[in-house]
């Protein structure tokens, strides 16, 4: 019997060491890659600041379980070589916030990593890159901001 009692003990420690094994080790890293404007004004540094204050809310802080790499749309070397620098640090998802060419940049760098698109002043479906918002398709979601059109309300009003 204290033969049996051995062997299922071991056999059980055996089986259990490999998951303590990996209960020990770091989390992974995850790696965002945020295309986006400059982060020169206020207008820009704000909406930037309030995305890594959500991921905070969710658990998500940088250094810890989260890297994130800003890679600047209005880069002197251009979008293109700029998003194509960024998918050189192997994100696991892509946002690309602001102007239409942050979009098309990041999908012409990656197929295959996750996009998040924070469209201002384009219309994502109309341009074809999704099919729906509710059914984007694909590896592009998102969300749509019109400013133009509040813009051009706000002119008509006569608000400034």
């Amino acid at each position: 019997m204290r033969r049996r009692e051995f062997l299922g003990a071991l056999g059980g420690l055996t089986a259990a060491w490999p998951v303590a094994a990996r209960a020990q080790q770091p989390g992974k890293v995850v790696r965002i890659g945020f295309f986006g404007p400059a982060l020169t004004a206020s207008a820009t540094i704000a909406p930037y600041q309030a995305f890594l204050a959500q991921l905070r809310e969710f658990g998500l802080y940088e250094g810890q379980n989260i890297a994130v790499e800003y890679r600047n749309v209005d880069d002197p070397r251009g979008a293109f070589v700029a998003a194509a620098d960024l998918m050189r640090s192997r994100p696991d998802l892509i946002v690309a916030a602001g102007p239409e060419v942050a979009l098309q940049a990041v999908v012409g760098a990656s197929l295959a990593v996750p996009i998040v698109v924070i469209a201002i002043n384009y219309e994502p479906i109309g341009r074809g890159y999704v099919a729906t918002l509710a059914r984007p398709g694909g590896n592009i979601t998102g969300v749509v901001s019109r400013q133009l059109e509040l813009a051009q309300k706000r002119a008509a009003l006569g608000w400034r």
